[in-house]
């Protein structure tokens, strides 16, 4: 059997019940007294904790006269556990302020994995068919999921519309809870499987422009080239789209323009470096034909193509035409594809401010060629956006680490091949 797959079928096999009870005895460090908070018997407590170590592979714990301690490998474990738990227990109060009883509190202690998975499940597909074909189960079955997990919840989850049936409100905030719960779980049994030597580490990223060019594939190219058992998935998309698949740990953070000021509270940023637009176009346009760099009344007797609304490069753009006291140039398309962007520009006159790492390729290659020189209040800052609370698995860190390299390495290139001033 093939790495990945045995990694995989670990995963699975632990069910959520056995990994409550290990995250209780880690934390009490007994278990009579695991049982008391779990309401069960010590002796299911102890089958629990031995199916895990059984299902693993592992010592989860050393059992002795001080109790029951856990091992390196049953810290990590009970860690994720830990915080899939918190992560429940949080969604269960939040169904508590949007009108469920008291006895909602008791979904953290009964909700298994078949109904998270029920819920992901039916959130990520249009029809229950559908969601129950993905899961492998009929479609009745994925409805009575459904109705038990609502039961435990103890307050609608679903709401009828004119297109169907979909998640309310409360619905999307146990979602979003569940879906960071299961990423818990998942780096947890993935850092295991990294000690006993199985890859299947996984980072998801999400990129802005810009990113994907340079940073992210000089980042990955790194971090393999030292780990190679990591597995990249890179998704890219609006900032508010992938903001929201950060929320549901859909991803593990973002590379790109920064929001600093109007930064969701439950976000955090740091900056990788500072960046600053040049103006290309073309090579062969018009403006290319005068002497020296064209100014910005010059540029703006072009058409452009610029960013989408609300983004940090409108807001350099205003602010440049602002400070110069030009008009705003005429934006025939606006457009967040880098595709669709070096298209246009290749395809006519169109003129677009971007950072010089943006269409690095196509201007080494001479397709686009830099109008203006570096301009002056068109900074930006460049860097990396994860949740607040989340904790990076090993991979991220490393990943992490290979981007803050990257960065360094794009300040250089900015500095000594297009005479750009990037500030760390």
């Amino acid at each position: 059997m093939r790495t990945k797959e045995k990694s995989a079928r670990i995963h699975k096999e632990v069910p959520l019940r056995v990994l409550r009870a290990v995250a209780v005895v880690a934390e009490v460090g007994s278990v009579t007294k695991a049982a008391l908070i779990l309401h069960q018997s010590a002796s299911s407590v102890t089958r629990a904790v031995q199916e895990a170590e059984s299902l693993l592979g592992l010592s989860l714990f050393e059992r002795g006269a001080r109790g029951m301690v856990p091992t390196a490998a049953g810290g990590v474990l009970a860690l994720r556990v830990g915080r899939a738990m918190e992560l429940l227990q949080a969604a269960a109060e939040g169904l508590r302020l949007r009108g469920a009883p008291p006895s909602a509190a008791a979904l953290p202690r009964l909700v298994s994995d078949s109904l998270l998975s029920a819920l992901v499940a039916r959130a990520t597909h249009a029809t229950e068919s559908a969601a129950a074909e993905s899961l492998g189960v009929s479609q009745s079955a994925l409805h009575q999921a459904l109705r038990r997990l609502e039961h435990l919840a103890r307050i609608p989850l679903f709401e009828r519309t004119r297109v169907g049936t979909r998640l309310n409100e409360s619905g999307r905030w146990l979602l979003m809870h569940a879906r960071q719960a299961i990423a818990e779980i998942r780096i947890g049994h993935e850092e295991l499987a990294h000690w006993r030597g199985l890859r299947g580490r996984r980072v998801s990223i999400g990129t802005l422009p810009m990113a994907d060019d340079v940073l992210v594939p000089r980042a990955a190219a790194l971090a393999l080239a030292r780990e190679p058992d990591i597995a990249f998935t890179v998704k890219g998309g609006t900032y508010e789209a992938l903001t929201d698949m950060l929320r549901s740990a859909e991803i593990d953070f973002i590379v790109g323009p920064l929001r600093e000021a109007e930064l969701a509270p439950d976000l955090e940023e740091e900056l990788l470096f500072v960046d600053r637009f040049v103006a290309v176009v073309r090579a062969g346009h018009p403006l290319l034909a005068r002497r020296g760099r064209a100014t910005l009344r010059e540029l703006a007797a072009y058409p452009w193509v610029g960013p989408l609304p609300g983004t940090p490069a409108q807001r350099v753009l205003e602010r440049l035409c602002e400070r110069v006291g030009a008009q705003r140039p005429n934006v025939s398309i606006e457009a967040h594809s880098t595709a669709l962007v070096r298209s246009v520009l290749l395809a006519g006159d169109h003129v677009a401010l971007v950072s010089p790492l943006h269409m690095r390729a196509e201007v080494e290659a001479g397709l686009l060629v830099p109008a203006s020189g570096p301009l002056a209040g068109t900074e930006r800052g460049i860097g990396i956006t994860q949740r607040r609370d989340a904790l990076a698995s090993s991979a991220c860190v490393s990943v992490l680490q290979a981007l803050r390299q990257a960065a360094a390495e794009a300040v250089d290139e900015l500095r000594n091949k297009y005479g750009v001033e990037a500030d760390k």
